[in-house]
């Protein structure tokens, strides 16, 4: 009789412990950078739709402004009575103009825009107290907004220059510093009627 001397082979189909660290190390760098990445993402949309946001609320605030003031008469910038068309060649926070129709002698028909903390508000009723509403939303701070006046005078015998407004304004929308979007804004106005 032969003696059996099998030899019995087990094969381990598993991973050793080496392999195993090597894995979730790898596993866990490609996870940080991929949710690096994600909010990194998060943060470029958050600051898109802030600046959207801005884009959105000041194009209705500055055209609220150019509109009216465009068929509005004897623009007076600065402090004084504000029926008395006066020009701003230094810029000032606070115009106030006549509107369409309006009636010169009258202070409780002008329209009135100003600076407010970090708010651009108006008023219809010729800057009485407690008639200005907020016209850029609360999410919007304005740092600066000026006017500057040129060519004032009055329709009827003015002083020949047709009255314009270049307002100025910057400021920043977004609630911390990766998603604040800041702005600087310039537009010109030129009062359609006439000044002859």
């Amino acid at each position: 009789m032969k003696s059996l001397n099998h030899k019995i082979t087990i094969k381990n189909n598993g991973f050793t412990l080496v392999e195993m660290m090597v894995a979730v190390a790898l596993f866990s760098v490609v996870m940080v950078i991929g949710v690096g990445s994600l909010l990194s993402m998060i943060n470029a949309n958050k600051k898109s739709q802030s600046l959207q946001l801005v884009m959105s609320n000041l194009d209705f605030a500055i055209e609220d402004i150019t509109r009216t003031m465009r068929v509005g008469t004897n623009y007076h910038c600065g402090s004084g009575d504000i029926r008395e068309p006066k020009d701003c060649n230094g810029g000032s926070s606070y115009i106030a103009f006549e509107s369409t129709g309006g009636d010169p002698n009258s202070i409780n028909d002008q329209i009135v825009y100003r600076l407010n903390g970090a708010q651009i508000e108006k008023s219809t009723s010729g800057g009485a107290s407690n008639s200005f509403i907020a016209i850029t939303a609360p999410e919007i701070t304005i740092e600066s907004l000026s006017f500057y006046v040129q060519g004032s005078g009055t329709v009827s015998g003015g002083d020949k220059k047709q009255p314009k407004v270049l307002i100025v304004l910057s400021g920043y929308a977004g609630e911390n510093e990766k998603t604040k979007s800041n702005f600087n804004i310039q537009t010109m106005i030129s009062q359609r009627i006439l000044d002859f």
